[in-house]
């Protein structure tokens, strides 16, 4: 597998501009949201659209789902986090709304293809 890091989204798309201040709309609500609890309903809210309009926009600008993206977003901030220290993986799981620390490692390393620890060891100690 690759090394540590999350895949980065795909470029957004050539969006109208309407479909394009949707979702710049939508991700703004997400990144103001990551610590906290979201319903995909509430980013469509913040969007305007429709849950289901919201789905096609992010497929089309992002090449993800909403519930995906965010939890790319997730384990970036994870990722600075952990690379900053100080926090224990149960305190930042926590912090990012992880159901709990083993939901958190299995989402990381679905993503980043390491666990949490291995990114941190690796981050705190270059060439570990």
């Amino acid at each position: 597998m690759a090394a540590c890091s999350p895949p980065t989204p795909a470029l957004p798309a050539a969006l109208p501009p309407t479909q394009a201040a949707a979702l710049r709309r939508a991700l703004a609500y997400i990144e103001a949201h990551l610590q906290q609890p979201v319903l995909v309903e509430e980013v469509a809210a913040a969007a305007c659209v429709s849950r289901f309009h919201l789905a096609r926009l992010f497929r089309a600008g992002t090449g993800m789902s909403p519930t995906a993206y965010l939890r790319h977003r997730r384990i970036e901030r994870a990722q600075q986090l952990l690379h900053a220290g100080g926090l224990k993986v149960s305190q930042i799981a926590s912090c990012l709304c992880f159901f709990d620390q083993s939901h958190f490692v299995r989402s990381f390393r679905a993503v980043t293809g390491c666990t949490p620890r291995h990114f941190a060891r690796r981050t705190l100690r270059p060439g570990a």
